[in-house]
Parts: structure tokens; sequence; C-alpha cells
């Protein structure tokens, strides 16, 4: 591809409000954007950022039919780049070799992105590049739960699991006999360390970090999916996130979980190898669309202070008691009316008017496969380590 020439970019998870952010930052650069998803409203697919919607089968549940559509859109489109946003990219690492040499997928090697995505492979590969980890052990059977030998409080969840989903803060002694063992997707048992938490977000290529964005966890569902997002300046994490990045010659989306504690220093928890809520922050003259070519000599970072939000989201769990440490409705209701909503844009105003319906669409997700409006969101593009034959 030709430096700084406008390039064809395909996004995928179009119900995704990262998406919907990613296509105006694409747009604002001069790119011309495409996106698909398995649902038919989605709130990117009404952003005058996007120039073609196109829908696609589910890629949990027809990874092959999905990635052959989108190596399909590709070749008839003239696409240069696809950037997977969510677990799909899992799923388009195996199957890179149906796509054309013309175009680009924003990914690592699945070896790779597998590792990262995988909770227990994550801690075993920063032991094995030489960063500190927190006491981790890995649960497959009852046996391995009665060898634990934990003396203070660890978190249990699954090596293939995603923020929406169960973790068990658990002490030693406590009954794990709950615990279902699947072969293809074990236990993490994981030391529970308190200190200031933060997420970050990365664009990375070839080891070298080209944007980043750093910003504590606030505002969250269960304390857990954010719904806020303040971008701050930690020169330790930075320097942390370049030297993985460089260790593992990553390419792709990098968000990492960390825990800084005032003694023992940073640790990281998990590492999620794909699109990840920092880049709601960035803002169109930003230049941020340049990262994922590789065209920017110096990182590219968020306005420092920027604050946004998941209005919706803030809405609908932001005045709960477990979304803010000691949350009352008046801090609720000071951060909703100073933050930036992510999805309301006067530039860009049909995404905010859809909402009602993209959201009523992924409840009826939600009913089909019987969970959650949370879960229900990235259910159909979660992936638990099954590989395609």
């Amino acid at each position: 591809m030709v430096s700084g020439a406008s390039k064809h970019v395909l996004i995928t998870f179009a119900r995704s409000f990262l998406t919907l952010n990613l296509a105006r930052l694409m747009a604002a650069g001069g790119h011309r954007v495409t996106v698909v998803d398995c649902v038919p409203i989605a709130v990117s697919r009404y952003s005058n950022a996007v120039s073609a919607f196109h829908r696609v089968p589910a890629p949990k549940f027809e990874p092959q039919e999905y990635c052959r559509e989108l190596a399909a859109i590709v070749e008839a489109e003239k696409v240069d780049m696809v950037i997977p946003i969510h677990e799909e990219t899992d799923i388009l690492a195996m199957m890179a070799g149906l796509f054309p040499e013309t175009c680009e997928l924003f990914l690592s090697p699945f070896e790779l992105e597998d590792t990262l995505h995988n909770k227990l492979s994550y801690q075993r590969a920063l032991d094995e590049h030489g960063f500190s980890t927190l006491k981790f052990a890995e649960l497959s059977s009852p046996d391995d739960v009665a060898a634990l030998d934990f003396t203070t409080p660890f978190a249990v969840k699954q090596a293939y699991s995603r923020g929406s989903q169960e973790v068990y803060k658990v002490y030693p002694g406590d009954d794990l006999s709950h615990l279902a063992f699947d072969p293809t997707n074990p236990w993490i048992a994981q030391e529970w360390l308190e200190g200031d938490r933060y997420c970050t977000y990365s664009v990375c290529r070839d080891g070298e970090v080209y944007a980043h964005a750093t910003y504590p966890v606030s505002y969250a569902i269960d304390g857990k999916s954010c719904l806020t997002f303040e971008q701050v300046d930690h020169d330790g994490i930075l320097e942390w996130t370049k030297k993985f990045a460089k260790a593992v010659n990553f390419t792709g989306h990098m968000g990492l979980d960390f825990i800084d504690h005032p003694d023992r220093g940073l640790y990281t928890i998990e590492c999620n190898p794909r699109g990840t809520s920092g880049i709601m922050m960035f803002t169109r003259d930003c230049g941020v669309h340049r990262a994922f070519f590789g065209e920017n000599s110096e990182i590219v970072f968020p306005p420092a202070g920027r604050t946004t939000m998941i209005g919706a989201g803030m809405a609908i769990f932001g005045w709960k008691k477990d979304s803010y440490p000691d949350n009352t409705f008046g801090k609720f209701w000071k951060q909703f009316r100073e933050a930036d909503d992510v999805i309301v844009d006067p530039l860009d105003r049909k995404p905010a008017v859809m909402m009602p319906l993209a959201y009523a669409s992924i409840a009826r997700q939600g009913h089909r496969y019987g969970v959650g409006l949370a879960e229900a969101f990235m259910h159909d593009h979660e992936w638990d380590g099954i590989r395609i034959t």
C-alpha cells in the first residue's frame, strides 16, 4: 500500500461502538469504510462515515462461512485492509489464507493471537519473556483444585472468557466443587491483588506501538466492563506496553488490564489482542488512522484528560451501586453530564437516532441465546478456543 494514500478499510462487528468510532476516525483520515455484522440493525451501518454495510454469517456459529463471505467482499470491493474488532480476530487469523495478498489483515499470526487471548497461556508467555506475573495455576480437574496452595485471596476464571462473564473471588479453603471442567477451556486461578486499576488500548505494527491510550477503571458494569473513559498519562504503563509489544512482535489492536500496586508495582491481569474501548477517546484530528498503516513517526495519544462515555450504558447501569465505589446518584449525574457520549455526534447524528432499534435487536439476540443484554452484545462474536477444522 502506498504511504499516505486513501485506502478501503473493512471493519467487522458493526454493532459495536468501537467500530462506529473507528469508522469515523478512518473516514476523517480520507479512507473509505465498509462494515459488516450478522445483525441487520447495527449502529455503524447508519453512520455517514460508512460507505457500505454487508450482513454476514455469525462468526461464532458459522466461522468458515463468515470468513469466506468476508474474503469474497474483500475481493469484489478491492478492500485494502480488514480490521477485526472483537474475538472474530482469532477466527480470521486461522483462516487468513482465504484472503488475497493485496489485502492486509490487521492482526498477528494465529498462534500469537491465541496465546494472548488465552488468559492462562498469556501468563505463561509473560514468564517466558521475563515479565513479572501474579501467582497463577491451571485448574483442569478436581485434582488441580485440591493441589492449590494459595494463602491469600485469588480469582478463578476460564482461560477463554471476557469481562461480561463470571469471575469468582475465592479465599483459601473455599469450596470450588461447582466448577465444571472443559478440556478445551481450563480455569485459571490467579492471585487477587488490590491496587489502582487501568486499562489500555494500543495500535501496534511489527512490535512497535503507533497509538496508545490509558484510562483508569471508573464507572463499569458490575465493576468489570467500563462505561466511562478518561485519558491519563502513565509512563510506566506505556513503557511496559512498548516492551511487551516488541518482545512478542505484535501487530494489531492490544488492550491490557493493569493493577498498579503502591509497593509491588505494575502487573497485567490479562491481554485482549483486539479492539478495546480506548479507541473511543481519540478524536478526528488526532490522526490515529495513520497508526494502522504505520505512517506516523511519533506515538498518537488521545487529548489529555478527554473523558468519554457509553451514554446508553451509563443510563442503564451507571446509577447502580456496584457501578462505582461508593456510588451515589450525585456522582453518577455529575459524570453523566460532563463526559462526551461516544454515540452522539453533531457531525454524525443518525447512529444515535437508531440506538433504540439497535438495542432492541441486541435484546432479541439475548432472548434467542438465553443471555442478558450485556452478554448478548458480543455472544455471537466470541471465540472459546475451538479450532476450525
